[in-house]
């Protein structure tokens, strides 16, 4: 038996080596007639040409053997001349890919026989077994599909979409990992790739560092994406794309390097073993670098050292028993769900705006009469100013991460906070509205009593960028910005003002746009969360429901809001019409003054100008036709005005 250390070695022929020629029987006459010449000449001597026998074993001490055979027949004849002295040399040609890439060598005969006569070429005494059989090539156990390139005809297009179905029906598996030195790892994994060192090093090298010693090992890569953003990541970058370096290794993703590993199913279900060309279903793999006292010669450079250590890297794995519980029991989430550490300091900024302080309570109290005496000044700027000082956003912001969390606590806390702000903002402005000799509606209340989906549409996107803004310190400064945009104050104080002046019109409109800014915010910044991965794994599609069931309460009210607001669209766009047509009476011109919602519906004031009195039967002709433009529903108001 060979030492250890010499299991790699130069290729040397010496004059006692006597020299054999392998060959399949398919193998063309001609061509065998070539190579076996090349190899007289190259080895000066003469050589026995033999056809292939699978199981022949007989062959001399010392002796070398070329062989040009199938993969298949190799494998099954390894075990039968591992234990014997001899060189074997594999010419490639198209039945044998596999041991090409197990070795690293080239398509061709030639380059092969280069290699023997230059000496720059090692000789490898380790053979891979699965299983306790010979393997060549890259060994996968799991869902290879979604990561290799599908061969078929299809068009692209198609291509594309079936490997989106794949994603999207993708599951991990617990399994457990064992080293030759008895290191157990338990995990949920999509697929492993194992076998010889230094071919998955060369197969995948965005996960493997340089080194001199990759012939002895068995290695494997362990896929282990936690969303389909990360599987797709992996699919279309880290396997195909060269990876900036192998010292940190992606998420998802482990690495293991020894002599022997096992792999094997915890869950009760086979799996499923690609090895040889060949599917098969298996409770455990084994896959082992076997010592032999033949050698081969191989291709690889990184040959220089024996090594006996064992190098294992999955601390982007998932380990812990929840974690690999939620990931074997349903489909991957379509965005990565975060870790309770990545988040900690987040959810404790957010838990500590959810709680009523006497800071908060004078800001809002403060934010609150200085809207109220805006709305009656009718001033934007001190409307604007209250925006900016009132702290409503944080609490809301709160409740939506506990929903999207199912955070009890900090649901809970958050919840009485907007609560207790919003009937503290309503007794201040009823209050001050109440006290003050004001009953003329301005036009900056009027302005939130006509509550829209655009309204909602303005909320939505303000959350977006609120749950982002608390999220990302970075631009944390914004969310003034946000609190302009979304304006939550100034509706609640013009509701407060309602209830002061005793309009229930005015409080119910202005309450419905407060409630709708406040469910478009916890309905985008709850999407927002969840997109950067701070959902609950359990409650995910639970709180999504809920928030969804909000939005499509709030938006029925709205609609019906948003109708109006189409239907004095249209009264503009009929009048901008009737400005190039002609007036139903001759030396008139009619223009659209406003329009002005009511209980009992829509108010256009017109103006009627003309040079010369007009008639009581020219009046009801223009009455008339407006109406039939108009519709029935829209109440029309006539001023009449002689131009001289």
């Amino acid at each position: 038996m060979k030492c250890v250390v010499e299991s790699i070695m130069p290729l040397e022929i010496e004059s006692e080596n006597q020299i054999f020629f392998l060959h399949h029987h398919s193998i063309d006459k001609k061509d065998l007639d070539i190579v076996s010449k090349t190899i007289a000449n190259l080895t000066d001597r003469e050589i026995q040409t033999h056809i292939f026998k699978k199981r022949k074993s007989n062959y001399p001490e010392n002796s070398i053997l070329f062989t040009m055979v199938p993969d298949d027949d190799f494998l099954e004849w390894i075990p039968h001349i591992k234990d014997l002295d001899t060189t074997i040399i594999i010419l490639p040609y198209e039945k044998n890919p596999r041991l090409q890439q197990e070795f690293d060598l080239p398509q061709k005969p030639d380059p092969v026989l280069d290699m023997v006569r230059s000496g720059d070429n090692y000789l490898s005494d380790r053979f891979l077994f699965c299983n306790g059989k010979p393997a060549a090539g890259c060994i996968s156990v799991g869902e290879s599909e979604w990561i290799e390139d599908n061969p078929s005809s299809s068009p692209y297009l198609l291509k594309i979409l079936q490997l989106f179905k794949k994603l999207f029906s993708l599951r991990l598996r617990a399994i457990e990992l064992t080293s030759a030195k008895a290191q157990n790892i338990k995990t949920a994994a999509l697929l492993v790739e194992a076998g010889r060192e230094s071919m998955i090093s060369r197969l995948r090298p965005n996960f493997f560092k340089i080194e001199e010693n990759r012939c002895w090992r068995t290695s494997a890569v362990v896929y282990a994406p936690q969303s389909v953003v990360e599987t797709l990541k992996l699919r279309l970058l880290f396997a195909r794309v060269r990876h900036k370096s192998a010292d940190t290794l992606p998420k998802g993703i482990g690495v293991l390097k020894s002599q022997k590993l096992t792999i094997t199913a915890t869950d009760g279900r086979p799996l499923q073993l690609f090895c040889n060309g060949k599917k098969i279903k298996t409770d455990s793999v084994e896959i082992e670098s076997v010592q032999m006292r033949a050698s081969i010669l191989t291709g690889e450079k990184n040959c220089a050292a024996f090594e006996d250590k064992e190098s294992i890297r999955v601390q982007n794995l998932p380990t812990d028993n929840d974690t690999i519980d939620f990931f074997t029991r349903k489909t991957l989430p379509f965005i990565p769900i975060a870790t309770e550490d990545a988040f900690a300091e987040l959810f404790m900024k957010l838990k500590e705006s959810a709680v009523m302080t006497t800071a908060y309570m004078l800001l809002l109290i403060v934010s609150v009469l200085m809207a109220t005496t805006g709305l009656f000044q009718n001033s934007s700027p001190t409307i604007i100013g209250a925006m900016i000082l009132a702290p409503l956003m944080a609490p809301i912001i709160a409740f939506s991460m506990g929903v999207i969390r199912f955070d009890e606590g900090l649901m809970t806390h958050s919840a009485k906070t907007i609560l207790l702000s919003i009937a503290i903002a309503l007794i201040a402005s009823a209050s001050m509205a109440w006290t003050l000799p004001f009953t003329h509606v301005t036009e900056q209340i009027s302005m939130r009593t006509h509550p829209t989906l655009l309204d909602l549409a303005v909320a939505i996107l303000a959350g977006i960028a609120a749950a982002y803004g608390y999220a990302n310190s970075k631009v944390g400064e914004s969310l003034a910005g946000v609190a302009i945009a979304v304006a939550l104050v100034p509706p609640l104080t013009v509701a407060g003002i309602g209830i002061g002046w005793g309009s229930w019109s005015l409080f119910s409109n202005a309450f419905l746009l407060f409630l709708a800014n406040i469910v478009g915010i916890v309905f985008a910044s709850g999407i927002m969360f969840y997109l950067m991965g701070f959902a609950s794994r359990r409650y995910v599609s639970t709180a999504f429901f809920i928030k969804l069931m909000m939005v499509g309460v709030i938006a029925i009210p709205l609609w019906l809001s948003t109708r109006t607001l189409v239907v004095e669209e249209k009264i503009y766009d009929t009048f901008k019409r009737l400005r190039s047509a002609e007036a139903p009476v001759a030396g008139v011109s009619i223009h659209l003054q406003r329009i002005e919602r009511k209980a009992d519906g829509l108010y256009a004031f017109i103006s009627v100008i003309s040079s010369s009195n007009i008639t009581n039967d020219a009046r009801e002709a223009i009455a008339r036709y407006l109406k039939k433009e108009l519709g029935k529903d829209v109440h029309l108001v006539f001023t009449y005005l002689t131009q001289y």
